[in-house]
Parts: C-alpha cells; structure tokens; sequence
C-alpha cells in the first residue's frame, strides 16, 4: 500500500480543472500518470515535486492532505516515541523505513527528521555505526529552526547530550521563553536534568552555565505537580542534601516512573561527584 493517497491527488487534480494532458508539460504522460494512481509504479523524487506544484500544494498541505493514515510528521513522531519508551527495536526501524520513504515522495524535511532519530534510537537498542551520520544529520536541523515548536523539543530531548555545548544552551535559552503544553513541559524538564547531568561529567566544567540550568528549573512555574518535584530536587542538592535527594528519587522508582528515576539518579551521582571533586 502507498504511503501516499494517490486518490487524493485526483481529486485535487480534478478540483483544480487540470486535465490530465495539461500534465506532459512537467514530464508525466497520460499513461504514466494513470499507472501511478493505479499504484503500477512510483514518481522519481524530482516527478513527484513538480506534480504537487503544479496541483498547488505546498509541504504542510501535502502532510495534512495526502499522507495516508497515521503517517503524518506528528503520527509518525508519536509512534516512534511510543515504541522507544517500549524499547520495540522493530517497530522503530519499521518508522525509519517508512519516514525515509514518505520523505524521498515528498521531499518533506519532517520526515528526514523523524527517520533520522529512528535510527539514533534504533542503534541505541542494536549498535549501529552508521547512525553517527543520521545523528549529525538530525543536530544539524535544529540550525534552522527559527520558531520552536513541540515536534522540534521532542526531536532534540534524546540528542541534546551529543549537541555542541554552545548550541544546546542557545536552544536551551530559547525554548525556555515560550509557554508549552503539559507532555511538552514534562519532556522540556527532563531533556533540561539531561543536560545539567551532562555538564557536571564535562571536563571544562563552567559554573556560570550549570548555574543558568539549574536556576531555570528551581524557577519556573510549578504549573504541575512533577515541575515541582524536579525543583526540589534540585534546590536539594544546591545545597547538597545528597540523603533528601536520594529519598526523592527512590519515590520516583516506587511510583513507577521510571524515566523520572533513571534522570534523577544519574543527576544526583554527576552532582554528588563533581562536589567531591572541587
């Protein structure tokens, strides 16, 4: 089955009062167009670019319009997550085929993005040498990012440890400035402890950054009851009561929140180091 609802693009074709002939100006003949629709054979790259601008489609119409089923940018991002938290290599090596796919139709730069970070997952699960290049193909995309938004947070929060310092604190700074809905604020606190947790284990150590970190998380509005938790945490070892700290995350691990646990811990031990270390 397609990844594309070829139907569709008749229809719009139709709506639009483009006859079929009117197509052999941008390469496409009558029969190639027909055997298309019919699923026969596939349009290269560059065929496929010049139908949707000529049927007056732009990317994000393409992506709402013609994408069949869950295989949107966002479906596809919800699935991939969903199968990381389960640790379903197969399932996310299934999104990065099909992302790559739906990306070499459409020339879409969402689903690049999408299959780029599959695959940095996947070879998380199974090693993979090859992903270095989807890796730097994925950090390099958030270079153009000019208006943040919730997709490109959750595309950042499993790299951020493997971002330039430099960068991950400017993106840092600015996703910090804009109001987020609640699953985004929870993924922004937990890729913001990743990141602290990646600076205490840095050997150019630099205080005044961790600091902006920390205080970022002991500030900002307790809107939900987990920010506040994290606060505390923090505020705790600020003043390095390693015991209270500890006490916190143990309730993450008996509450059963696991990721919560796992970011904690490993916070509180890069903390717990760099103090004895100074």
């Amino acid at each position: 089955m397609s990844l594309i609802n070829r139907d569709r693009i008749n229809e719009i074709r139709q709506a639009n009062d483009i006859p079929v002939r009117e197509l052999a100006n941008i390469g496409i003949s009558r029969n190639r167009y027909y055997r298309y629709l019919n699923e026969e054979n596939d349009l290269p790259a560059e065929g496929f670019i010049s139908l949707m601008s000529h049927l007056l489609l732009t990317g994000a119409e393409i992506n709402s319009e013609l994408v069949n089923g869950h295989d949107t940018v966002e479906g596809l991002m919800g699935e991939l997550l969903a199968a990381n938290q389960a640790q379903d290599a197969e399932t996310i090596k299934e999104v990065s085929r099909r992302s790559y796919q739906l990306f070499r139709n459409t020339m879409a730069r969402g689903f690049l993005r999408v299959a780029s970070l599959a695959d940095v997952l996947h070879a998380r699960l199974i090693p993979d040498e090859h992903a270095q290049i989807a890796q730097q193909i994925l950090i390099d995309s958030f270079e153009a990012v000019k208006i943040w938004r919730a997709m490109d947070v959750a595309l950042l929060y499993p790299v951020i440890a493997e971002v330039d310092k430099a960068m991950a604190q400017q993106y840092l700074s600015e996703i910090w400035t804009k109001s987020w809905p609640h699953s985004t604020m929870e993924r922004l606190n937990a890729m913001t402890v990743r990141y602290m947790t990646v600076l205490l284990g840095r050997d150019d150590f630099d205080l005044a950054s961790f600091k902006t970190v920390a205080d970022w998380i002991v500030n900002e509005p307790k809107t939900a009851m987990s920010f506040a938790w994290w606060a505390r945490l923090v505020s705790q070892l600020e003043y390095h009561n390693w015991d209270d700290a500890r006490k916190l995350a143990n309730q993450a691990t008996e509450l059963g929140m696991t990721e919560m646990a796992e970011l904690s811990s490993a916070l509180i031990d890069a903390w717990y180091k760099r103090a004895e270390n100074i």
